[in-house]
């Protein structure tokens, strides 16, 4: 039997040993200037719906006139109030047809618009499926026009590192440059451990840490993110038969990760280029249309196997598997992802039973149209966003987790808006970091009502092949200021080497949440 238990730390070790190396990953805030520390719970109390309309044969519906009292949402068979809706139109573009976002940071300036992540995944594709994803996605950005309707990301899974290629656009051209140079590796991680073994658990490890790391990242995006995932994904784990506690931890694990992406708003649509696999596998019932809508699909624990193509159910997204015309795939599902009602509900179920499924399922009044949304949730609790606030996990577990956070963020390209962090020279050996927005964490009210934000404050610096050179950490404690001031760090950094740029890091300790700078020298 393989030892599944790595399944939640080994990432950290494949991902991560640029920094550890180094030096340790920083432990939790100690608390350093003796507050009581509060913790949070979060409770599932507002449920938030991203909903695509389609017609009986799957095609989507764009129309704009959709009222509340044209869907009727169920959670396990009970009928829930509509508390807020949102038509497409609340999440068009500013300006059709005009590029506004040129990098992560333009990102403000398109508010509850959507935005597209591209994801080629040669972690687990052969060679020959790589570069025909490679060559589908070449195609379907020719088809598109030369200013994206979506700004987009494009992002790589390969052997030992998942990485950024290109930063969001709505440059076409400037994609199409980046995944023509861009050069798959040989796959020899997959290769060498196939299906199974500790090698296959390993790449589910990678591919976990990596969809955490984008729902991390894109965190302080407020709209709809449509994750394109194009690859085979980790290899499905049967849990029957399995040891309780392994088979318990990748539950969790699988659960935790959901968790954050529908708490960030990702729907993923998987995309499985291999030939000769099942057909398309979408997250409602697709051959029983008399129902209108999404049956609100069972357990994914259930039947007991985790597979990465369920990622798409539970968010609300399509699998695709055994197509040859990748670019057309890629097309509808980013055309889903665009054209989408929101709507939220209060659960009338109170309990909060974290291993309870909740179902949903959408029933709308017109019979010639249905529903596709997740096929539901589990109760959220602050653990699953802030994995290191578990008091159950042992103290090396919270420090891998704590360590697979801190040095995916610093050792990637990637921009993470969790956090508003700028950063400024403000010495000759300091910088200042200044934290602000509605991303901050602040204990609950003491005796005299002062709160504080506890954070792992980090900086990075790297050479001309992206080398990493040092780094340094603080934990840090910043009392709430009045009104809506954010927290200043000061931290100290000795340069080594010749680093042609650095990375600055906020981690807040109660929330989980990070936010990143970037200076280029």
């Amino acid at each position: 039997m393989l030892n599944l238990r790595r399944i939640l730390t080994v990432a950290a070790v494949v991902l991560t040993t640029g920094i550890a190396a180094a030096q340790s990953a920083p432990a939790p805030a100690q608390n350093p200037a003796g507050y009581q520390t509060s913790t949070i719970t979060v409770k599932a109390r507002i449920v938030v719906l991203d909903v695509v309309v389609l017609d009986k044969k799957g095609n989507l519906v764009w129309r704009d006139d959709l009222k509340p009292e044209d869907f009727k949402i169920y959670e396990d068979g009970q009928l829930q109030t509509i508390r807020s809706f949102e038509a497409p139109s609340q999440h068009r573009m500013p300006q059709e047809g005009t590029a506004v976002v040129n990098s992560a940071a333009d990102l403000k300036k398109i508010g509850d618009a959507p935005v597209t992540i591209l994801v080629l995944d040669e972690l687990n594709s052969t060679f020959e499926d790589a570069a025909f994803s490679r060559q589908q996605m070449v195609k379907y950005l020719q088809s598109q026009p030369a200013v994206l309707k979506q700004p987009t990301v494009l992002m790589v899974a390969m052997n030992t590192t998942f990485q950024q290629l290109h930063d969001y656009t709505q440059d076409r051209d400037a994609l199409i440059e980046s995944v023509k140079k861009h050069m798959p590796e040989f796959p020899w991680r997959m290769m060498g451990s196939g299906r199974s073994g500790p090698g296959a658990v390993e790449r589910m490890g990678q591919n976990l840490a990596a969809l955490e790391q984008i729902a991390q990242a894109s965190s302080g995006t407020t709209g709809r993110k449509n994750l394109i995932w194009v690859g085979n994904g980790f290899p499905s784990a049967d849990l029957v038969g399995m040891p309780q506690d392994e088979a318990d931890q990748i539950q969790a694990a699988y659960r935790r990760c959901t968790a954050e992406l529908l708490a960030a708003r990702v729907t993923m649509f998987t995309i499985n280029p291999t030939a000769d696999t099942t057909v398309t596998v979408e997250a409602d019932d697709t051959a029983d249309l008399d129902t209108t809508g999404n049956e609100g699909g069972p357990d994914p624990m259930g039947e007991g196997a985790v597979s990465f193509a369920s990622f798409a159910a539970d968010t609300g997204g399509i699998a695709y598997m055994g197509r040859n015309d990748l670019n057309h795939v890629m097309d509808e599902g980013i055309a889903r992802g665009q054209e989408y009602y929101t709507m939220s509900y209060t659960p009338t179920s109170s309990s909060d039973v974290a291993a309870k499924f909740r179902s949903i399922k959408i029933v709308m009044t017109d019979k010639n149209l249905r529903a596709l949304t997740r096929d539901g949730y589990y109760p959220l609790s602050a653990t699953d966003l802030n994995p290191v606030l578990d008091k159950q996990m042992s103290q090396k577990q919270v420090k891998a987790n704590l360590q697979l956070d801190i040095s995916g963020a610093l050792t990637t390209q990637i921009s993470y808006n969790g956090l508003d962090v700028k950063a400024a020279k403000t010495g000759p050996d300091e910088y200042t970091l200044t934290v602000t927005g509605n991303g901050m964490g602040w204990t609950e009210p003491g005796p005299n009502g002062e709160q504080h934000e506890e954070a792992t404050v980090v900086a990075g610096w790297y050479d001309a092949k992206d080398k990493l050179l040092g780094h340094v950490a603080r934990e840090e404690v910043c009392p709430r200021p009045a009104g809506d001031g954010g927290c200043t760090y000061k931290l100290p950094v000795t340069l080594t080497g010749k680093p042609v740029r650095m990375r600055f890091l906020v981690r807040d300790a109660l929330n989980g949440r990070m936010g990143t700078a970037d200076v280029t020298f």
